[in-house]
């Protein structure tokens, strides 16, 4: 019989009972979830840029400009090209508050 695909990502683990789990953090969310997606989607090592410090190109404080480092967990590239940035969350975050979404 054909596995699923969240079987073949994820074998048994329960997505459920990972939420409310104290010891599955960030950490495991970048191990236990989001790697086993990107390969799948095709991306290899040499694809994935981890903990990239970037300096941000925008931060204006009144008149000066000031230097910001952001590192983000992810810059995944596409035809040897940066493409897309991809930040990791503990299950117990909400991703859509200001706080993770101007992070990223």
């Amino acid at each position: 019989m054909k596995n699923s695909i969240k079987e073949r990502l994820f074998g048994k683990l329960n997505l459920k009972e990972i939420e409310n789990n104290p010891d599955f953090k960030e950490d495991s969310v970048r191990e236990v979830i989001i790697l086993p997606i990107l390969e799948e989607l095709g991306y290899g090592q040499e694809n994935i840029v981890r903990s990239k410090t970037l300096r941000h190109p925008f931060l204006k404080i009144g008149t000066q400009k000031r230097p910001i480092n952001l590192v983000p967990d992810y810059i995944l590239k596409v035809e040897n090209n940066f493409a897309w940035v991809l930040d990791a969350k503990a299950p117990d975050q909400k991703i859509i508050n200001s706080d993770n979404v101007g992070q990223v």
